[in-house]
């Protein structure tokens, strides 16, 4: 089995849901007999968010080819990113990785075509929403992506950043959230809710 990398703190609280995981597939998968070799570049997340605040796309780029370097440094053979608005440079950074690495777009798309849904609703932070990340991926695969308003995506960003980001469910947060998602869910007829934020299944 080949050991893991994962670039993480982007949120801490989401690299803990991957590594356990990661750990509890890997045992489910061989009997118990196995346990995954995984390592974790935990990289400061505010550094990121300010690249992303000055649409510095060359600095996240860069400090991610960093973390991706100190994986393979300490033995990864292949990685993964813990966040989904990361990705945002993904396509700028994939021909430069100095090992093999998933993306997250590739594998919701492919459960997406799996499960065969046609209207997904996208949930996520404010940088992901505004990208066009994931409606570009899902328009080419004949996918409708209905993304929230202007004003939706700004509440949605405050009830992701700074609580859930870091593992804190607010129940009235929660409720919102839910409430937020039924109403796109009834007024766009959409099929699936897609949560394109690694703390949202909180």
């Amino acid at each position: 089995m080949k050991k893991i990398g994962l670039v993480g703190g982007i949120g801490p609280a989401s690299t803990v849901e991957y590594y356990f995981g990661l750990v509890d597939k890997t045992l489910k998968e061989n009997e118990n007999q196995i346990y995954p070799e995984i390592v974790i570049d935990s990289v400061n997340m505010l550094k990121h968010d300010d690249a992303l605040k000055a649409h510095d796309y060359g600095k996240l780029c860069e400090y991610l080819l960093a973390s991706f370097s100190n994986l393979k440094a300490a033995g990864a053979e292949i990685a993964a990113i813990t966040a989904n608005t990361e990705h945002i440079v993904w396509d700028t950074i994939i021909d430069k990785l100095p090992l093999p690495a998933v993306s997250i777009v590739d594998a919701v798309l492919a459960e997406i075509k799996r499960m065969n849904y046609k209207r997904v609703l996208i949930f996520g932070t404010e940088y992901t929403l505004r990208s066009g990340l994931y409606e570009s991926a899902l328009l080419e695969n004949g996918i409708k992506a209905i993304i929230p308003s202007d004003s939706d995506i700004s509440k949605l960003s405050k009830l992701i950043y700074p609580n859930l980001e870091n593992g804190i469910v607010i129940p009235g947060d929660k409720q919102e959230m839910l409430a937020l998602a039924n109403k796109y869910i009834v007024n766009e007829k959409t099929d699936a809710l897609m949560l394109g934020c690694t703390e949202l299944p909180y």
